[in-house]
């Protein structure tokens, strides 16, 4: 009986062990402290005036794998235990400012942003909404970034935007320059259609096919450069 005792107090304390969240020590300077802190959005614009009331679409995924939702306080948000960030900031008269950052890799808590001011012709990159292959169909993980654009729209009830789809193309594509072009509008199509069945006027919307033209890593040696031809380009028309 005994033993049977000192078995289940050792098997209670090593659950509990594995229970609590864990951090994968990725850099030699890494205490595990770091990300306990608040992370603060140091927040600022590209024509010197005061960012009003920013708003954040922030995802974190936990050391399990897991995504939550994570709501941000002011311009700081409690970055523990999230050891990746993703997600977009948005305010009134100002593109969202999509980003992708790991806690962890920063030295300090603070993260430094430049909103640029809303006019016409200006243009951003949607990350976050991602083609796998040679697919049109909008990957299940592009949600966050897809209602960030929603948002965006929904501030700014004037605007009127172009998507531009884009490509992944290298020597090996077997695809036409044609072939590709219709690829890339397609998947443009596929967010209009999207950002209309959640209430947009199709009559803001336009879309856009770019193809091997525009490619920015011909020979891409990683996943995020493969990620980078296939992007999302939000060009504002008018407004």
């Amino acid at each position: 009986m005994k033993k049977l005792l000192i078995f289940s107090l050792a098997l209670l304390s090593y659950m509990m062990t594995i229970a609590q969240p864990r951090f994968v020590k990725e850099r030699a300077d890494y205490d595990g402290e770091e990300v306990m802190k608040p992370f603060y959005f140091s927040i600022q614009s590209n024509d010197h005036q005061l960012v009003l009331n920013p708003v954040g679409r922030i995802s974190g995924r936990l050391d399990t794998g897991e995504l939550e939702v994570i709501s941000m306080d002011g311009k700081s948000i409690d970055a523990y235990p999230y050891r990746e960030l993703k997600g977009a900031i948005l305010a009134k008269n100002y593109l969202p400012y999509f980003f992708h950052l790991f806690p962890m890799d920063f030295k300090s808590s603070e993260k430094e942003v430049t909103m640029t001011a809303l006019s016409e012709g200006a243009t951003f990159i949607a990350e976050g909404i991602v083609f796998l292959g040679d697919n049109t169909n909008i990957y299940f993980s592009s949600v966050d970034a897809l209602q960030s654009l929603l948002e965006f729209m929904n501030m700014h009830p004037s605007v009127r935007i172009r998507i531009i789809g884009h490509v992944n193309a290298n020597a090996e594509t077997k695809l036409s320059d044609s072939q590709l072009i219709a690829l890339a509008k397609k998947r443009a199509e596929n967010i209009q259609d999207y950002l209309v069945n959640h209430g947009v006027s199709k009559h803001r919307l336009s879309t856009m096919g770019r193809g091997r033209e525009a490619v920015k890593f011909p020979n891409p040696q990683t996943e995020e450069e493969l990620e980078f031809n296939r992007r999302v380009e939000i060009e504002v028309i008018g407004f």
